[in-house]
């Protein structure tokens, strides 16, 4: 999600006449683009603009701060540092080119921050205000690219910061969507990845409000569909799904459209059910499993993940044994366990019975060596498979090499003397571990 905002604040900058660099002594506009969702976010904020704050010795630089971080700090971060020219929140960076123009002609510092409305869209309407065309972009990876269509959420997990950094659940419009991703696809991008905090409630604020009306499987169910009739577009990805809205049409779609490939990411965070009802995640256990097997049902070699969250406060042996019996029956091919953090301004932060941090990365490890041993019987019955890999980037440390993903999603790597880049072709693996598959060109 902060890259697709990179990228719309580049965009939107570059209409100001300004250009990427690659080197923060050539640059007039240094801007910091934070995520609050991990533990120390601010620290790493604070230790980045002391570094920075040297440029400002030798030369005349603006210094923004955007995203989660600047949004949740608030005025209480400018304050602490004196290399901050510029605080934007996630839901305020249209205004960003009014900020740049306003400190550069008062000197003042300038804050924007606080949450878009629910009648708002996420980004201006037409393509004269904000234009997503190739040159507008970093050109980091023209293959993938991410379109973000919906901002916030209204699930208030007792874990999660992000509706105290992103605000409430707005959805974009259809449209808009389509249009953006009409426009990267023409730039040349293959992938595009649709980004919410709940993809799976997209569009429900718009049939609240009237500007949706009919529906067939559900606004997001809909939009997919919709998306992956764009020519040129190779694959479409979206993340992430909350369990507790996620419908049986949704996996039926990946039965009927190949675009989707075989991989979805469905956080769970815990096996236990006493656990998930004390996180709010409106899910059980046995509801989470039904969600399976309507997946496997519908894609029988679908590719699953899950986030994972050991030590919650209140954890005990039995519910940690719970989630470890989880991911032992869910067959997972990959996952993203973390040790619980509390995040100010969260229920479970105020939560009694905090559990140890050795007994967490305990937890975590435990978890983790059960996984690496699933993994590892998958990839070796990925050997001798032939596999449809769309090339994403050219190796930098090894000539001739390239990188790409499967329709399971699984990172491969290839040997070859051609340009692969953007390619889709069938390869036949030969080996690999759990972090990537080796394979030849068929």
């Amino acid at each position: 999600m902060n890259v697709a905002d990179s990228e719309r604040m580049l965009s939107l900058m570059k209409l100001e006449h300004y250009k990427w660099v690659n080197n923060p002594d050539d640059a007039d506009l240094i801007i910091l683009n934070t995520c609050h969702i991990r533990e120390k976010a601010k620290h790493k904020v604070m230790s980045r603009l002391g570094v920075l704050k040297q440029l400002k010795t030798h030369k005349a630089v603006t210094i923004a701060v955007s995203g989660c971080v600047a949004q949740a700090e608030g005025k209480k971060l400018l304050e602490q540092s004196s290399a901050i020219d510029i605080l934007l929140g996630p839901g305020k960076i249209q205004e960003l080119p009014r900020l740049v123009a306003e400190f550069n002609a008062t000197q003042k510092k300038q804050i924007a921050i606080g949450f878009a409305k629910k009648s708002d869209t996420l980004v201006v309407e037409t393509e004269d205000e904000f234009p997503i065309t190739p040159e507008t972009l970093t050109g980091k990876n023209e293959v993938t690219r991410y379109v973000n269509i919906q901002q916030g959420c209204d699930n208030f997990c007792t874990f999660c910061v992000v509706p105290f950094t992103r605000g409430r659940e707005i959805s974009e419009k259809p449209a808009s969507i389509i249009a953006q991703v009409a426009a990267l696809v023409a730039g040349g991008a293959k992938e595009i990845t649709l980004l919410g905090q709940n993809v799976n409630s997209y569009g429900s604020d718009l049939l609240e409000s009237g500007v949706l009306v009919n529906t067939h499987d559900g606004p997001f169910v809909d939009l997919l569909r919709a998306v992956a009739q764009i020519e040129g577009l190779s694959r479409l990805r979206f993340t992430t799904s909350n369990p507790h809205d996620f419908t049986p049409a949704l996996a039926k779609l990946f039965a009927s459209e190949a675009k989707l490939g075989k991989y979805i990411h469905l956080p769970v965070q815990s096996g236990s059910d006493r656990i998930l009802a004390a996180m709010k995640r409106k899910v059980t256990q046995e509801e989470y499993f039904e969600r399976l097997a309507w997946l496997r049902t519908a894609v029988p070699d679908i590719s699953i993940s899950t986030d994972l969250i050991v030590g919650f406060p209140g954890e005990t042996e039995e519910d940690f044994e719970q989630t470890y019996e989880l991911v032992r029956k869910a067959n997972y091919s990959f996952i993203f366990s973390f040790a619980y953090s509390p995040r100010k301004g969260t229920a479970a932060a105020r939560f009694l019975e905090q559990v140890p941090n050795e007994v967490k990365f305990r937890r975590l490890a435990a978890l983790n060596s059960l996984q690496d041993g699933i993994s590892l019987v998958q990839v070796e019955a990925e050997y001798g498979q032939e596999r449809s890999v769309l090339f994403h980037y050219k190796s930098k440390k090894e000539e001739n090499v390239y990188y790409g993903k499967t329709e399971h999603f699984r990172l491969i790597k290839v040997p070859a003397s051609r340009n692969l880049l953007g390619l889709e072709l069938p390869v036949r693996v030969d080996g690999g571990n759990k972090t990537a598959l080796t394979a030849q060109l068929i």
